[in-house]
C-alpha cells in the first residue's frame, strides 16, 4: 500500500518519523511533503515544507504563491496514493485533506488541529475524514461529542524514549530556542539575545546556550549555540526561554523552569486576539489549565524577561516534579497501530 504523508514544518516533520516507524509494521511504502527526520526513515520525500512553514495570517498571505504551488505538487503525488495522513500544520493541511476526502481517498489526520483554541468550525471538515488521532488528553471527547472518530493516541515526546545528551557548560546555564520558522527566528533571536545581554548584568556567571536552525551562527561572550538539538539545549539548561512551539511541551517533559516568548506580525496578534479562546499560548499552561510557564506575548520586554529568568533559579526544585505526571498526561489511550488496523478494517 502506497502512504502519502503530509507535513508543513520541523515539529511535524519529527513526530510524522515517529509514526513511520510505527507504521512499518505493515510493511507499507510511504512518501511524503517533508524533512529529513523522514528522510532518515527511508520515506520518498517530495517537496521540502520549510518554503510553506510560517507563523500567523499576514506571513502566509506573502507566500501563497508558494502556498499554492506546493498544495498542487501534493494533490498531484497523494492522488495516486491508497492512503493520505495529514500531520498538524492545519492552515495548509485542512483544506488539503478535506479536498482529498472529496476527491474519494482515504484520509487520517494526526495530530489534531486545536479547535478548542479557535475556529471550532474546523470540526466539520474533521468529522468527514476517516479517522482523526488526537495527542492531546482532552480532545478525544471534544471531538466524539461533534461526530468526529478521534481517539487520544498521546503525544510521540512522551511516548518513545527520546533520547538527548547534556551538554557540559559551567555555571548557570540559560537555554534559548527561537523556534524553526524563519519569520519566528526573525522576531525572537534578537530579543533573544538581548535578553541575553541583560541577564548577563544581573548575574555575570552566566553561561548561554541557543538551539538555531540550519544556516544561523552567534557571535556572543560566553554564548555556545547548537544546530537542530532542542531538547539537547533543554536538558542541559537550568532555565530555559523558548519560543510558544512544541519545545515548551519538552521543556515540560524534561522538568525545567521555562519562559514562553510569542511574537507575531501586529495584524495576525489583533487578529488571534479576536478569535482565540483560550487564556495561554503555551501548551503545558493550556493542558494543566494554570500557568506553570510565564508567558510574554508580542510585546517583550528583555529587562524584564532577564529579571524573571534569573529569579526562576531558585525555582528548578519546584519543576523537577513536573516531569513524570507531564508525561503520564500525555502518555495516551491507544497505540497507534491497533488504531490504524480499525480504521482501515485490517486484521
Amino acid at each position: 500500500m502506497r502512504v502519502f504523508i503530509s507535513t508543513g514544518e520541523l515539529s511535524g516533520d519529527k513526530n510524522a518519523s515517529y509514526l513511520v516507524r510505527k507504521l512499518k509494521v505493515f510493511g507499507w511504502e510511504f512518501y511524503a511533503l517533508g524533512g529529513e527526520n523522514l528522510k532518515k526513515e527511508g520515506v520518498k520525500v517530495v517537496e521540502d515544507p520549510e518554503r510553506i512553514s510560517v507563523v500567523g495570517l499576514q506571513e502566509a498571505l506573502l507566500k501563497l504563491k508558494e502556498i499554492n504551488r506546493i498544495k498542487r505538487r501534493v494533490i498531484s503525488e497523494a492522488i495516486g496514493a491508497d492512503l493520505i495522513v495529514g500531520v498538524d500544520f492545519p492552515g495548509f493541511n485542512l483544506p488539503l485533506m478535506k479536498t482529498l476526502k472529496i476527491l474519494g481517498k482515504r484520509v487520517i489526520y494526526y495530530i489534531s488541529p486545536q479547535v478548542w483554541a479557535w475556529g471550532r468550525w474546523r470540526v466539520r471538515d474533521l468529522a468527514i475524514m476517516d479517522g482523526v488521532l488526537c495527542v492531546l488528553p482532552f480532545e478525544e471527547e471534544l471531538l466524539r461529542s461533534y461526530g468526529v472518530r478521534a481517539y487520544f493516541v498521546g503525544h510521540p515526546m512522551a511516548k518513545e524514549g527520546f533520547i538527548s545528551e547534556v551538554i557540559e557548560i559551567e555555571g548557570p546555564v540559560f537555554g534559548f530556542l527561537p523556534g524553526s520558522r524563519k519569520d519566528e527566528v526573525r522576531r525572537l533571536l534578537p530579543r533573544m539575545i538581548r535578553i541575553s545581554q541583560e541577564i548577563k548584568k544581573i548575574l555575570p556567571s552566566s553561561k548561554f546556550l541557543f538551539s538555531l536552525p540550519k544556516g544561523y551562527s552567534l557571535n556572543l561572550p560566553n554564548a555556545f549555540f547548537v544546530h537542530g538539538r532542542g531538547r539537547d539545549v533543554i536538558r542541559s539548561s537550568d532555565v530555559v526561554i523558548s519560543s510558544s512551539g512544541t519545545a515548551t511541551l519538552e521543556s515540560a517533559l524534561e522538568g525545567k523552569p521555562t519562559i514562553v516568548l510569542y511574537m507575531v506580525s501586529e495584524i495576525t496578534y489583533w487578529v488571534g486576539r479576536l478569535i482565540l479562546k483560550v487564556p495561554y499560548i503555551s501548551l503545558p499552561n493550556i493542558i494543566l489549565r494554570r500557568k506553570i510557564f510565564p508567558e510574554f506575548v508580542q510585546h517583550i520586554d528583555p529587562k524584564e524577561v532577564a529579571k524573571l529568568a534569573v529569579e526562576m533559579l531558585e525555582r528548578r526544585e519546584e519543576y523537577k516534579n513536573l516531569s513524570e505526571s507531564f508525561s503520564n498526561l500525555l502518555k495516551g489511550k491507544y497505540d497507534e497501530v491497533e488504531v490504524f488496523k480499525e480504521i482501515l478494517n485490517l486484521p
